[in-house]
């Protein structure tokens, strides 16, 4: 499983609870429902969610084709089709265990039913607004992104404000049929309100320019979003050059000016309010991908003009066409990840931070090398764990805020369910911990005081390096790892452990527990 988010979803199958963030808000149920579907025949949740993430981007280029088909001609469709195919951001996503391959889907198809609304077809109207209402159950985000794109259609295709009422009331009904199961399979609204508001805190706010985010924030944001364009468009990005010639020759007419509302919205949200990883621009990459195609194509098909022989002008746009998709596929088929330095470096002298992993998180990370890694990285981790550490006697440790390993809660969570695991708020903020075995929600509990049963011998850190702003317990054990990872192990005695201020105590043995280890 790829990251946090896709442990979340695979934690659903086995149980629904947004208060648990078994999947987080807002839900995501008709994607966990599909999920279900799809694990009852192949038994595995990584598995089943990538196979459905294959067929999403598979669906999608033929979505996209059709669309680019509507828009302008079948030459840019069939290269708005192959680009998209090999982007190395949607074929990454096409290969995990996450939302964005379908929200790409998704997003294509109901972009096509309102384009044909925006044409003045009633009956896509109806179905553009029903389908944007279900896919919402799928991903939620779609339905305040696409929104705009829906409503400016209809209103300049149709016109009729009793059929854009009639058709909003449909959109409505398609909501509800996602929106109220889920509600009640959280226990309630205001349980499933008050885990949605516990999120948005965390995670929303302190990035929103509406909330705590600061300019620097946004500024971030928006090179975040840049960098994740740019792996997704490749080398087509160099087609904007080509912008100005389009301009004298076509201008901007509907089709461009459809595409821009698609784009734009999503840009402004995630640019001003959240952008959390790079798989939040599938919403809009197709519309960049057909728009960037039909400048390429118009461009090449001017300079083939000037060529003598019809053969010389296919061969010319085959060419650059063939050129951009092998570009593409050997960025991701063979591009290896950019090192971190907790790999490279010697332990003794951390000097990573965040803005140094921003090469490898947002731009070096979405290659089948970088999925190749990650699945070493953790199978070395569960095995390592579970080979040499009884589960009876050990405890694992995660954290929350260490600015030199991914925090593994999740995965640990999932793959070594037999373990107790504590995930630790380190740095700047308040003292917190999340005990997996004992947790209704992702509430961290305050304090520093954390209880371990008595029989428990060791601490286990599950990080990839060792916080660099802490200081080490007396009698810390490394173990290094494949991978450039470490385990750091850590023998209790019969005085508490301080850690990053944090007391680790072993509760006294109960008399039942006495009387069992007693010799007999």
């Amino acid at each position: 499983l790829y990251n946090w988010d896709a442990v979340q979803f695979a934690l659903a199958l086995q149980e629904f609870d947004v208060a648990k963030h078994q999947p987080h808000p807002p839900g995501y149920v008709l994607y966990v429902v599909i999920g279900r579907l799809l694990n009852s025949l192949l038994g595995d949740p990584n598995q089943s969610y990538v196979v459905l993430a294959i067929v999403a981007s598979g669906a999608t280029t033929f979505v996209v084709y059709f669309l680019a088909k509507a828009l302008y001609d079948r030459l840019t469709a069939v290269t708005a089709a192959a680009l998209l195919a090999v982007s190395p951001l949607f074929w990454f996503y096409g290969s995990v265990a996450l939302t964005y391959a379908g929200e790409a889907l998704f997003a294509s198809l109901v972009a096509y039913l309102a384009y044909q609304a925006l044409l003045g077809s009633e009956r896509h109207l109806y179905l553009s607004a029903a389908y944007l209402g279900l896919t919402a159950g799928v991903r939620q985000s779609l339905l305040p992104l696409l929104f705009p794109l829906w409503l400016g259609s209809a209103v300049i295709g149709i016109r009729r404000p009793a059929k854009l009422l009639l058709a909003l009331g449909v959109m409505t009904l398609a909501v509800l049929t996602w929106f109220l199961p889920m509600v009640w399979l959280t226990g309630g609204l205001s349980v499933y309100l008050s885990a949605s508001e516990a999120l948005f805190t965390t995670a929303v706010r302190p990035t929103s320019i509406f909330g705590e985010g600061s300019v620097f924030v946004v500024l971030a944001q928006f090179r975040y979003l840049l960098e994740s364009t740019v792996v997704g468009l490749g080398p087509l990005l160099l087609a904007i050059l080509g912008l100005p010639f389009y301009r004298r020759r076509y201008g901007f007419g509907r089709p461009e000016w459809f595409l821009l509302g698609w784009v734009l919205p999503a840009v402004g949200f995630y640019t001003l309010v959240h952008f959390g990883q790079a798989g939040y621009v599938l919403t809009f990459l197709p519309a960049l991908v057909i728009l960037l195609s039909r400048l390429l194509m118009v461009v090449l098909q001017a300079v083939a003009a000037r060529l003598s022989r019809p053969t010389w002008r296919w061969a010319l746009v085959g060419g650059v066409l063939g050129l951009l998709v092998l570009a593409n596929t050997a960025f991701f088929v063979s591009a290896k990840p950019l090192p971190r330095e907790f790999a490279a470096g010697a332990p003794e002298s951390p000097k990573a931070s965040w803005a140094e992993t921003d090469p490898h998180d947002w731009l070096g990370s979405r290659t089948a090398a970088a999925l190749r890694e990650h699945d070493g990285v953790l199978s070395t981790y569960v095995n390592a764990i579970r080979g040499l550490y009884d589960p009876r006697e050990t405890v694992l440790i995660t954290e929350l805020g260490n600015p030199r390993s991914y925090p593994w809660l999740r995965h640990a969570m999932f793959y070594l369910s037999e373990y107790p695991v504590y995930q630790l708020q380190v740095g700047d903020k308040p003292r917190g911990f999340y005990a997996s075995q004992s947790a209704a929600t992702m509430v961290l509990t305050p304090g520093n005081r954390i209880a371990l049963p008595p029989r428990v011998k060791r601490l286990v850190w599950f990080v990839d390096y060792f916080h660099p702003g802490n200081r080490r317990p007396r009698g810390l054990q490394e173990v290094l790892l494949p991978h450039g990872r470490w385990l750091y192990i850590l023998p209790l005695g019969r005085r508490p452990v301080e850690y990053a201020g944090y007391a680790f105590v072993r509760d006294s043995p109960s008399p039942r527990e006495i009387r069992r280890a007693a010799p007999r």
